[in-house]
């Protein structure tokens, strides 16, 4: 589709030169009264949207991000609250607090910094249908089996052994 061109915007200027001039105080669409129409920077809204309630989080994320003045020897540094609390932490319990250093430990823990593996979620152990599953996967893959624990009955096989132990491949 082509675009039609839009007439030339005609400005309040054009229309007090037209021989038809009209007055200055007329009444109509987009055109309200002069005492009823909004002052140079004023809004139409006065009050504005009103301001919700906070909930906890953010009261509680506004109050750990203020910044506040922490002494270090003979240096102060600006830092946040939380920060503060952090080297707080810290600095007490490398002085031997016990309280603190479990509080440092327990910090570690939920943001996942200790090198701690994780507790398996199940503890079954394997069965021989799984090692047979395990060794009939390894060889469709052809790799080795030597790493995995496979029952007896499938390393005497002989259609069972991986590659490279006797088949041709």
């Amino acid at each position: 589709m082509t675009k039609r061109p839009r007439p030339p915007k005609t400005s309040q200027h054009d229309h007090d030169q037209s021989p038809e001039a009209a007055p200055e105080n007329e009444i109509g669409y987009g055109r309200p009264p002069r005492h009823r129409r909004f002052k140079p920077g004023q809004s139409g809204n006065l009050k504005g949207r009103p301001k919700q309630h906070r909930n906890v989080r953010t009261v509680v994320e506004e109050a750990l991000n203020q910044r506040i003045k922490i002494r270090e020897g003979d240096r102060t540094h600006s830092r946040s609250k939380l920060d503060g609390v952090v080297l707080t932490i810290l600095n007490k319990a490398l002085q031997g607090d016990a309280k603190a250093q479990t509080m440092l430990i327990a910090l570690l823990r939920s943001i996942g910094m200790t090198a701690e593996t994780p507790e398996p979620t199940s503890a079954e152990p394997v069965t021989t249908h799984d090692a047979d599953i395990i060794a009939d996967f390894f060889r469709r893959q052809g790799a080795s089996t030597e790493n995995t624990a496979a029952p007896e009955h499938a390393v005497d096989d002989p259609q069972n052994t991986p590659l490279g132990k006797g088949s041709k491949s």
